[in-house]
């Protein structure tokens, strides 16, 4: 049986639940973002658009039946707390209990009728039924459509005080990406143009649409930002590479014309000091300028923003350049080996007329002989090797003969 200390108990736990919705209730309705969107003085109604609409309009007219419900939780509490003051401290009748308990507890507070659809009655259904709800039920209601209007209007707030945030970094993004772009000339970024575009588009709808914008960050412009970053990394990795090979490319030329002018030192010189039959003749110099005017053409297309044909015409210029600086060598190696070639056999003449003298062969009629003819022929302009050298291996083998005759006797 109910007693007045549990009616007591329950109105307490009653009016301290209604002071608990009122004032999140007033929250609520006292936040700026909820005032823009119900539209209050100093606070122009929006006219929500997208999923914005979709999702918040419900929302707000489930506040105004929230706002409903609660009159009606506050009507039929303050209905059982008037009856309780009715009642005698002592002697309560249970009638009278009762009557506060089926307020408090049971089916106590009636919405709206409800018309029943015709499709759903019986012959003996009513056509209209009145919605009648315990106020723990009510509260249960009320809470969920409370839960329902405040992510809404906390998602729409959260949207608004973000997005422009979200857009001007985003916009950040591109300027910079605009800057490195100019710097590398990639072929084209129709990528920075479209996310451009398509902030500037998102930006008139943020009052409107806030929820309907974020989505449409997530699912367009991220993605547009991302694709932005890689072309923008890969023109820059490219342009590292095209840099790197166009410092190859000068050292190679440098190396190349380095190369070409000591093989013309040494060819002339090999001209009028030795006499062969094979020519070790140098790249002509047309074929240099030529390589060399190939190297600007290539870096005046590379200014022009023509990247991909400019790295297929640096690896073909680099194996150009490698080719000749391959013949080139092969030329000055062959000249300067006929230059060595007469240094070498003055030397071992003079090393064997020296070996003569310690031998006392110096004056031996076919060692002086030989040694004039060498010595004429070695420092005869230009030189005959072949001849050269066959005097000096006869001196030598007539020197060696001669001293292995003289120890046998």
């Amino acid at each position: 049986m109910m007693t007045n200390k549990i009616v007591d108990q329950l109105l307490a736990d009653w009016k301290n639940k209604i002071q608990v919705v009122s004032q999140n209730l007033f929250d609520l309705q006292e936040l700026p973002v909820y005032q823009r969107l119900c539209g209050s003085p100093g606070f122009p109604k929006v006219h929500l658009t997208g999923i914005t609409a979709q999702k918040v309009t419900p929302a707000l007219e489930a506040m105004n039946d929230l706002f409903q419900y609660f009159d009606l939780l506050v009507q039929t509490i303050d209905q059982a707390s008037r009856l309780r003051q009715q009642l005698p401290r002592f002697l309560a009748t249970e009638e009278k209990i009762d009557e506060i308990k089926q307020l408090l507890t049971g089916t106590s507070i009636h919405l709206s009728v409800v018309q029943t659809p015709l499709a759903q009655r019986e012959l003996l259904t009513v056509t209209q039924q009145a919605n009648a709800i315990a106020p723990a039920q009510l509260l249960e209601v009320m809470t969920q459509a409370f839960s329902v209007a405040r992510d809404a209007v906390l998602a729409v707030d959260a949207a608004w005080i973000n997005l422009e945030f979200i857009l001007q970094d985003a916009e950040s993004q591109i300027i910079l990406g605009q800057n490195l772009a100019a710097s590398l000339n990639p072929a084209s970024c129709r990528e920075l143009v479209q996310a451009h575009e398509a902030i500037a588009s998102l930006r008139e709808r943020i009052e409107q649409d806030p929820l309907g914008v974020s989505k449409e960050i997530d699912r367009q412009l991220k993605p547009l930002l991302a694709q932005v970053k890689l072309v923008l990394e890969q023109a820059q990795k490219q342009q590292a590479q095209i840099q790197e090979k166009l410092a190859i490319a000068h050292n190679l030329l440098a190396q190349l014309i380095r190369l070409h002018s000591q093989s013309i030192t040494a060819f002339t010189e090999s001209q009028e000091k030795v006499l062969y039959l094979t020519k070790h003749t140098p790249l002509p110099q047309e074929q240099i300028d030529a390589l060399s005017q190939w190297l600007t053409r290539l870096q005046n297309k590379l200014e022009e923003g023509l990247v991909s044909p400019v790295m297929l015409g640096l690896d073909n210029w680099i194996a150009k350049a490698k080719e000749y600086i391959t013949v080139e060598q092969q030329t000055y190696t062959g000249n300067n080996t006929l230059l060595q070639t007469r240094r070498e056999l003055r030397g071992r003449l003079d090393a064997l007329k020296a070996k003569a003298l310690a031998r006392g062969l110096i004056e031996d009629i076919t060692l002086v002989d030989l040694a004039q003819k060498a010595t004429q022929l070695l420092y005869v302009r230009p030189t005959p090797l072949d001849k050269a050298s066959e005097l000096v291996s006869q001196y030598e083998k007539r020197l060696n003969s001669q001293f292995s005759g003289n120890n046998k006797k």
